[in-house]
């Protein structure tokens, strides 16, 4: 019998991060030296410090996520990059004279999930350096995190020396680099992209009510404290969302210092809240006709791999003899229903599921804007997301 702990293992449990990066022993040196240099482990950059004057793309993640966002998305976003858009491709049984017992995972009642690429290795492909990390406090204050930037970016100078950085962020991470753009007079700073970031506030900050048990919860359940600190190296010590809020003293602030002059600023904003289908599986109403003339091209085609001693993975389900096994058992999907966070929030009923278009466009003139078919998650892991980042770039790299 399985424990409520090996029960809560299973479902909690993520597989391991799985991403290579393009390095160098100068590379890797020089990560190593900004990590020391600000007594952390965490970081990860592809920044030679031969190119100096060259660019450098600064990832920042949003609430209560991780670098893993960046490098590996599948783990960044616990496994829940789903393929919304499409109905899964039916299943096939094999040939049987009656019904097997279908083994249906309980994933397939929802969403297939993706396994896409990181932006770090699109921009690899790319030759484009970048640097991420996970914030200490992802769930805390958001000056902490300010802090916490300006102290990556200056180490960055000090062994990398003067590149010019392009910024990357989601969610709260965009509120984090606006933040520090309004209070730097001096940065290296040259363009800030945001994703999904809620710049006139969330209604994910009535989370603040529910700090102290979620913090509890979140630093104590080892298999849930996977799922937003894959390396085990961080501890939430505190839950702060009010900034957040819409009307907030932060944002009002953040509002009213608008743009710089000497750096570019670029939203992305989504309008789909789709979290998941989910789908109930039936069989296909032809299983129930036999098909001689296939189920025999079928036992042709099974005698042949045998032959060969093709794996018995590849003939196993078809049939030995076609007048016995003349039905093709096959599972097709059926859509129940669609998963929206059911609350009549702008940021469901025009945003990502997360955060309205409205509070992800800052409202001035010089901000260049792009509205997406993208959901909270999966905005910073999509094609159409990877299009725009290294066309931001580019953009930037070739007007300089």
């Amino acid at each position: 019998m399985v424990s409520t702990d090996e029960l809560a293992e299973k479902i909690f449990t993520i597989r391991d991060p799985n991403y290579s990066k393009k390095t160098s022993p100068k590379i890797s040196a020089a990560e190593k030296a900004i990590n020391k240099a600000l007594k952390r482990k965490d970081i990860e950059s592809t920044a030679n410090p031969d190119n100096e004057g060259d660019f450098l793309v600064l990832f920042i993640h949003g609430f209560a996520a991780s670098k893993y966002c960046w490098l590996d998305p599948d783990v960044g976003n616990m496994g829940w990059v789903k393929e919304y858009s499409m109905d899964p491709e039916p299943v096939d049984f094999g040939w049987h004279s009656i019904p097997p017992p279908p083994f249906i995972p309980v994933e397939w009642s929802l969403s297939k999930q993706l396994v896409p690429k990181g932006a770090t290795e699109i921009l690899d492909k790319y030759g484009i350096d970048w640097l991420t990390y996970s914030q200490k406090s992802a769930f805390g204050d958001i000056e902490i995190s300010v802090k916490e930037l300006t102290k990556i970016i200056s180490a960055v100078t000090n062994e990398c020396g003067e590149r010019r950085i392009i910024i990357i962020a989601h969610s709260r991470g965009g509120l984090i680099s606006k933040r520090y753009l309004d209070i730097t007079q001096k940065t290296p700073v040259e363009k800030l992209v945001t994703f999904g970031t809620p710049y006139s506030g969330t209604f994910f900050s009535a989370l603040e009510m529910f700090r102290l048990p979620s913090k509890q919860f979140l630093n104590r359940v080892k298999a849930v404290r996977r799922l937003w600190d894959v390396s085990q190296e961080r501890k939430i010590k505190s839950i702060a969302t009010k900034q957040m809020a819409p009307g907030s003293k932060f944002l009002k602030e953040l509002s009213t210092k608008g743009c710089r002059k000497d750096v570019k600023y670029v939203n992305v904003a989504g309008t789909n809240s789709l979290i998941t289908n989910v789908y109930t599986w039936r069989w296909e109403t032809s299983c129930l006709l036999p098909k001689f003339v296939q189920a025999k091209e079928k036992m042709h085609l099974r005698k042949k791999l045998v032959s060969e001693k093709r794996s018995i993975h590849e003939w196993y389900d078809l049939p030995n003899h076609y007048l016995l096994y003349p039905f093709n058992w096959t599972l097709v999907p059926n859509k129940i229903f669609e998963i929206y966070p059911r609350v009549g929030y702008p940021e469901v009923l025009r945003g990502d599921g997360a955060v309205s278009v409205e509070s992800a466009l800052m409202d001035e003139k010089e901000v260049k804007q792009y509205i997406i078919n993208k959901n909270h998650v999966d905005m910073t892991c999509c094609k159409t997301g990877y299009d725009i980042m290294v066309s931001e770039i580019k953009e930037t790299m070739n007007t300089s």
